[in-house]
């Protein structure tokens, strides 16, 4: 008979929510979100919406992650209280996200952001109850309700209140019935195959064989990056054009400039974070390459790899540039130097993060970086395009980025 353990709560939150990408993508996405919450609160208030919807929904996703691997493992069987003990550190994140979420509101001064917060907790919910017995539905759920959160925040200027209460009413009812139609947490053999595959493409959440056919010349053009990162880099890549033309093409029929820029923002460096992550999963990998007939050496093969991540970052800049240039046009609103800016400023975070890769050789290490490294960048990159109107900031994010390239290129070094 297992005995009750007693452990802090705090026990093992490093591992659990920021070493493996699938649970970290969401984690790291929400935390950064919640805290720039805060920073929103003197800006547009759509904005702010956006934010509270998307921090809250990738908090939730990142709980339901955790049930997907419980379902898929054995660990609440074999570590005693293990279900209950991660489970209550998924509630304490909740928890602190909607306390940020409503003491922003309060800074604000807008009483209606609230029912945006009560729908955002009823969407959540349902993606983790959902995905408490049925792991097969986690990719699946997180997309609709995330394409939801969006298409609320751009299209609609400000939820009905009527919403606060029903959603509430909806919430307390899961809550209360989820024993009547759930099995949570129990192992099935379909949610191992799910883990299993996820594991295998470091949880990217894009489906494997999407637009894999396309993707060749972007692999070679970036190997040996995509050496280590494999076919999904040119499927980021990919996914983030697709999404620079949607933005341009929707925001020609409804004004969705700052959306737009804060939702490319945040994918551009939560690609790049999950990115990093099968990377240094792959550090093994380096014995093989060393043996193909391309590099005289090892350091010609790490000097390569700096090179290839800058050109990822020259692509990104110039992808970024023409996107927000073409986003701004149709409003006669030719903001030269916020654009440039921005761009660079997307680049430099991109190189800023790879620097960081190439000197943490430890999972748990990287994590913490590339969280504070994700919250800089994305507070960086959005307060260049708000502000950067002048040569003088042009010409500072400019040296900037030059000598995070030189970063990247000296710390190659040490891999």
């Amino acid at each position: 008979m297992m005995q009750v353990v007693n452990r802090p709560w705090y026990q093992g939150i490093t591992s659990l929510w920021f070493k493996e990408p699938g649970c970290a993508s969401y984690f790291i996405a929400a935390l950064v979100s919640t805290l720039l919450c805060l920073v929103a609160t003197g800006m547009d208030e759509e904005l702010l919406e956006l934010m509270i919807l998307f921090s809250t929904i990738c908090m939730y996703s990142a709980v339901a992650w955790q049930s997907v691997k419980m379902q898929a493992t054995e660990w609440q069987v074999l570590v005693p209280d293990y279900c209950k003990h991660v489970m209550f550190q998924g509630k304490a994140f909740l928890v602190f996200n909607n306390i940020i979420a409503l003491l922003s509101i309060t800074i604000a001064g807008n009483a209606a952001l609230l029912t945006t917060l009560c729908v955002a907790n009823l969407l959540g919910i349902i993606i983790w109850f959902l995905n408490r017995s049925n792991s097969r539905l986690f990719t699946a759920s997180c997309y609709i309700f995330f394409l939801i959160s969006i298409l609320t925040s751009v299209l609609i200027d400000q939820l009905p209140l009527w919403l606060a209460p029903v959603s509430t009413l909806g919430f307390i009812g899961i809550v209360l019935a989820h024993k009547t139609f759930t099995n949570a947490y129990r192992w099935h053999s379909s949610s191992l195959a799910n883990y299993r595959q996820g594991l295998q493409s470091g949880w990217s959440p894009i489906p494997s064989g999407f637009l894999s056919n396309y993707g060749n010349a972007i692999n070679k053009q970036l190997f040996p990056l995509s050496y280590f990162v494999g076919a999904s880099l040119s499927q980021y890549l990919i996914l983030i054009a697709l999404f620079c033309a949607m933005a341009v093409a929707a925001n020609l029929f409804i004004n969705i400039v700052e959306h737009a820029v804060f939702i490319l923002t945040l994918l551009l460096f939560t690609i790049v974070t999950l990115s990093l992550w099968s990377k240094i999963q792959k550090q093994n990998s380096w014995e093989l390459l060393f043996t193909l007939p391309i590099y005289n050496s090892s350091h010609n093969a790490k000097v390569a790899l700096s090179h290839s991540a800058l050109k990822l970052a020259i692509m990104i800049a110039s992808l970024f540039f023409v996107t927000v240039l073409a986003l701004v046009i149709p409003y006669e609103e030719l903001f030269i130097f916020n654009t440039l800016s921005y761009a660079l400023a997307c680049a430099s975070g991109v190189l800023v993060s790879f620097a960081i890769s190439n000197v943490c050789k430890n999972i748990n290490v990287l994590s913490v970086f590339l969280c504070l490294a994700f919250g800089f960048n994305m507070g960086l990159a959005n307060y260049i395009f708000d502000h950067g109107d002048s040569l003088f900031v042009l010409v500072l994010i400019s040296l900037y980025t030059v000598s995070m390239a030189g970063l990247n290129r000296f710390t190659v070094r040490y891999m």
